[in-house]
């Protein structure tokens, strides 16, 4: 294909600017379409794992991250009075990926960082306050398009493909405050899902003073924010109200993932699909669609691999995606379940030595740890290169396929060596019991 740029990518939400980050990194010429001048002020994503904050890592802003970054201490599901009921996983793992399990943010700081870092690459044109033109002239300037703008997205409208309802909804009141004082008043250090049977609610210990709530709705009721911050102790005189906005919580999926002239459309984050908030979710597979399409498009555009491998963004992520809804439709029914019958108790879960995250791998098939993201003990990305490597338990192993190999036996999980890809998860295992050399 010949093209002024390599990739359009409409819309510069935490998907949009992830993805301009992949390909701008790789020497790709991007342009991207964003309608806002700035990022979104309000801070609706507030969660991100382990795995995220090691794509941030990567993606050059780890200093940055302590400062923005607070660890989650939990979350329990609780009673209308706040005594646990039950708290999700009781148990603690290792920090494996190289980062805690669980972190919150205020999504607005963070969007702001990562757009700030696009002025590193001259080859990422980025277009602010401006609508994306139409798909024909988006595929006339760019051999691959991608929407990354967010629910109501135009570009999947414009390739006609639709949402498919997974039949979940409730509207709900999402509430945002800055404490005057974060110590005041005292509030509970960890995630709360408030099995109260008069009104369910989520409560989130957030970044610095920052704290949320989530209310459920009754019909079209709209209630005072002040009113239900009240039981909590909060009130005008201790916080600032920076919002109250109603959402209603849904599963939403596209029927596909790629489309438009020749397959030359892409569909990333919300766009694509949308999960109610119980897991902190959303904004996670977002940007793991990003980096999974991301590298996948530089190999194509290089010429390293055949246009066939983009085949494998939607049948590796659709699958994901649709666990994790699972899980966070789940959440939310675990929540309503509680606040009918206390005594209704899902049973914990326990620790697994053959996982080191609370969601599943990639199904590449092949023996655990294929599909997995590899283990980063001492920051060991840092150690890596770009694209494919393997890495090996002992200095003997050489690759098979001549790729390069580092030598880090934490990272291997028993196996002799373990190929991964651009996205550090695990492609290949080469077995100990092996004597291929």
């Amino acid at each position: 294909m010949t093209a002024q740029y390599d990739v359009a990518i409409v819309g510069l939400g935490p998907t949009g600017v992830t993805l301009a980050h992949v390909l701008g990194r790789a020497g790709l010429r991007v342009v991207v379409y964003e309608q806002s001048t700035a990022p979104y002020s309000q801070p609706r994503a507030c969660h991100l794992d382990a795995e995220i904050a090691r794509v941030f890592q990567w993606l050059g802003f780890e200093d940055d991250l302590h400062r923005l970054l607070t660890v989650s201490a939990g979350m329990d599901y609780v009673d209308a009075a706040g005594t646990p009921l039950f708290t999700f996983e009781a148990f603690e793992r290792e920090p494996l990926l190289g980062w805690h399990e669980d972190y919150v943010f205020v999504q607005p700081q963070l969007e702001a960082l990562l757009r700030s870092g696009l002025e590193w690459f001259p080859n990422v044109e980025v277009h602010l306050g401006a609508d994306a033109p139409s798909i024909d002239d988006l595929l006339a300037q760019a051999s691959w398009v991608v929407g990354c703008d967010g629910a109501t997205s135009g570009t999947r409208e414009a390739i006609g493909i639709r949402f498919r309802d997974l039949l979940y909804h409730q509207p709900w009141l999402v509430v945002d405050v800055t404490l005057h004082d974060p110590a005041v008043p005292s509030l509970p250090p960890v995630i709360q899902q408030v099995c109260d049977p008069a009104r369910l609610a989520t409560f989130v210990p957030s970044h610095g003073a920052y704290r949320r709530w989530e209310f459920l709705l009754h019909g079209d009721e709209h209630p005072d924010p002040w009113a239900l911050l009240a039981p909590w102790g909060v009130t005008a005189d201790n916080s600032t109200l920076v919002r109250a906005a109603r959402y209603r919580f849904h599963a939403l999926v596209a029927d596909q993932w790629r489309g438009g002239p020749d397959g030359r459309v892409f569909l990333c984050g919300d766009a694509a699909h949308m999960m109610p908030p119980f897991m902190g979710q959303g904004m996670c597979s977002g940007i793991r669609d990003a980096v999974n399409l991301g590298w996948k498009l530089v190999e194509v555009v290089q010429g390293v691999s055949p246009r066939r491998l983009l085949d494998t963004y939607e049948a590796e992520r659709r699958p994901h995606v649709g666990v994790v809804t699972e899980l966070s439709i789940e959440a939310g029914r675990t929540l309503s379940r509680l606040a009918e019958d206390p005594t209704d108790l899902p049973v914990a879960s326990t620790p697994d030595p053959r996982r080191w995250s609370r969601l599943p791998g990639l199904e590449l098939g092949g023996p655990f740890p294929v599909g997995h993201l590899l283990p980063q003990p001492d920051r060991l990305d840092h150690r890596l290169p770009e694209g494919w490597v393997w890495v090996a338990a002992d200095a003997s192993f050489v690759a098979p396929d001549g790729r390069m190999v580092v030598l880090e036996p934490r990272a291997t999980y028993g196996e002799r060596a373990v190929l991964v890809r651009p996205d550090r998860y695990i492609a290949q295992v080469a077995p100990r019991s092996s004597i291929t050399e």
